[in-house]
């Protein structure tokens, strides 16, 4: 009872964070292409947006992940964020996955992703993205997947447990923006969220080892790694924690904590004055040219 409470009360924060995005501050000139299927299935939860500015030249790639609990959420709340960043040159597709409770668990949100991909990997052209420069983006609960997705390109165990196809292509950095880092910590609270988001079992599970990231030896495979936070972002002391993880896998990594607003609050807040500094200085540690 308690959990289906949980998820009732996600959704309709999630209709709140809806209305706090003012779309009045988009570019009118970014292509966007929406609600394109990466599963032939035709259900919401499999489709993915394209937000670019065409110029008929390939541009770096951009997977964004939204947030939401795991439990929550769709790519439309990331749609001013992924303005911004096409602005700045990306061709940026934001992705929608299965949710989980009370039958979806992460585990297929992660196999989600992996499959969103394989579809960018084989149309990104089309769209003038360029599938040798890749980035991806994950916001809150979207960190774990975002992490998950790039372990992948990088352990064929990994993929042999989690069913997922050989690879041919990794990424050139990660964006972790307030992320749940630290899911596997003991308290109440993420024993609870713990409980409605993995299969019962889950503790013993060779799946679930690979995302408590501190024991994870192929942690260090991954590429250059942003952490962004601010004083409000109430899951500040995971990225400061996650951070620690970083450095103990000797992981190329950058922490931005400066800001007043709040978890996510680059995604609503693109536009001001310090989430345009965070998108530069992004872009300078990803060695990107500034548009």
């Amino acid at each position: 009872m308690i959990n289906n409470f949980m998820k009732k009360i996600s959704e309709k924060a999630y209709l709140r964070d809806l209305d706090r995005i003012d779309l009045s501050e988009s570019d009118s000139s970014i292509k966007e292409v929406k609600d394109i299927s990466y599963i032939k299935d035709d259900s919401i939860e499999h489709k993915l947006d394209i937000y670019y500015k065409s110029n008929n030249e390939l541009k770096p790639i951009m997977i964004d992940i939204h947030g939401g609990g795991f439990i929550s959420g769709y790519k439309e709340m990331d749609s001013l964020f992924a303005n911004y960043l096409a602005q700045r040159g990306f061709v940026v597709f934001t992705l929608n996955y299965r949710l989980a409770y009370p039958t979806i668990t992460v585990f297929d949100q992660i196999e989600d992703v992996s499959d969103a991909v394989k579809w960018i990997i084989s149309n990104a052209e089309k769209y003038e993205g360029n599938i040798n420069e890749m980035y991806i983006a994950g916001h809150s609960a979207g960190g774990v997947l975002a992490i998950a997705e790039s372990l992948l390109c990088n352990d064929k165990k990994m993929r042999d447990d989690f069913n997922i196809d050989e690879r041919n292509y990794e990424y050139n950095g990660i964006i972790l923006d307030c992320g749940v880092m630290y899911l596997y910590m003991k308290n109440i609270a993420y024993w609870g969220m713990r409980n409605m988001i993995f299969p019962k079992g889950y503790k013993k599970m060779d799946k679930y080892q690979y995302l408590i990231f501190e024991k994870n030896y192929i942690l260090s495979t991954l590429p250059k790694t942003v952490l962004l936070t601010n004083k409000n972002d109430n899951l500040r002391k995971m990225t400061y924690h996650f951070k620690k993880v970083l450095e103990d896998n000797n992981v190329d990594h950058r922490l931005f904590d400066f800001g007043t607003d709040g978890h996510i609050g680059i995604i609503f807040k693109p536009y001001t004055d310090e989430n345009l500094k965070v998108i530069d200085n992004i872009q300078e540690y990803f060695e990107l040219e500034k548009k």
